[in-house]
């Protein structure tokens, strides 16, 4: 791997004059910036992320980057790595942050709301939000801590409209284009679209999108969140109340669902009032293994890929980053693929 010996070789110049491109570029001549610039690409080289260290009497010099996983007690983490939903994801940051030497910890806010004393500028100088607390006093407390730090969020489990930071989300709109693309060429003329309980997937957005799809491709949308706005109802009696009121669209053949949790629980009513799914076309967006085999036939689903919103994570994060400061910028690249999943 290149060097900065190299680098300067190449470019004609000193290995002092490389060094201050990377760490004050305004120092360097435009024309020479350029130059090292282009060599850097050429070479691949990646420059390891540091800065500077406390300055105490006893210790003066420089550390790497540190990044902190904040997850929301020890029950959430037992469920996300038991589905592999965040061992998935965490890898990809891992790695990714890693590539320029970061070093990456887990941060726990405890079941009390107690949350690490090291979660502190001074400590730490990014932090991405697996899952925040539920409590809003803990929530508004753990916001206060993060003053001062480059912070995301993702969309594992974000309070939607009550996070200060940046969210890390995959397009839903291209997503609904995928769906109504499928069930257009189903020949599909209804569709029934089913809210997200959880509502961690901008179910808003999705639908709204949706519909304009429908309408343009001559499909009848019915959506459905209008069935269960009547109160906070038990997770049993909110999936049946949505079974019911998609049995009152008789000439609807597709339903999409957010979540296949969702669509289990509903396809458990419809087969409990005697109805054949199989005869419908259905989607499933979100979608994990452990809940898709208890289906005759299984659904098609948007294939996600967490490991990729683990990069996307990692680059957002460097972006947030470079904007306190701390890090030259580097080349962001924000552009989930989506890939639709058709199994028969």
């Amino acid at each position: 791997m290149a060097n900065l010996k190299d680098i300067a070789e190449r470019a004609g110049v000193n290995i002092a004059t490389v060094s201050r491109f990377f760490n004050n570029r305004s120092l360097v001549k435009a024309a020479t910036a350029a130059r090292i610039e282009e060599i850097v690409k050429e070479v691949g080289y990646r420059q390891r992320a540091r800065r500077q260290g406390p300055r105490t009497p006893d210790r003066v010099g420089i550390r790497y980057f540190r990044v902190m996983i904040v997850m929301s007690a020890i029950s959430s983490i037992e469920h996300f790595f038991r589905w592999g939903t965040i061992s998935t994801f965490v890898s990809s940051v891992f790695e990714e942050l890693q590539k320029l030497d970061f070093s990456v910890e887990l941060c726990v806010i405890g079941e009390d709301g107690t949350i690490p004393d090291r979660l502190n500028p001074d400590y730490c100088d990014g932090v991405i939000i697996c899952s925040e607390p539920d409590q809003p006093g803990i929530r508004r407390k753990l916001h206060d801590r993060l003053q001062g730090i480059a912070t995301v969020s993702t969309f594992l489990a974000c309070h939607d409209g009550n996070s200060q930071f940046d969210l890390v989300r995959f397009d839903s709109a291209e997503i609904a284009r995928i769906c109504a693309r499928f069930f257009f060429g189903r020949g599909v003329k209804e569709v029934a679209v089913f809210p997200d309980h959880k509502l961690l997937y901008q179910s808003r957005v999705l639908t709204d999108t949706f519909r304009g799809e429908c309408e343009r491709s001559g499909m009848k949308m019915h959506d459905l969140s209008t069935a269960v706005q009547d109160g906070d109802l038990p997770l049993c009696g909110y999936y049946k109340k949505l079974a019911q009121a998609f049995l009152k669209h008789k000439n609807t053949t597709a339903l999409l669902f957010t979540t296949s949790a969702d669509m289990l629980g509903v396809m458990n009513e419809l087969r409990a009032a005697g109805v054949d799914i199989a005869k419908y076309e259905f989607i499933a967006v979100f979608s994990s293994p452990h809940t898709l085999r208890y289906f005759e036939k299984t659904p098609p689903f948007i294939d996600i890929k967490l490991p990729q919103l683990g990069t996307m994570t990692a680059k957002r994060l460097l972006d947030r980053i470079h904007s306190f400061n701390k890090l030259p910028r580097t080349d962001i690249v924000i552009a989930p693929e989506l890939t639709f999943i058709d199994k028969k």
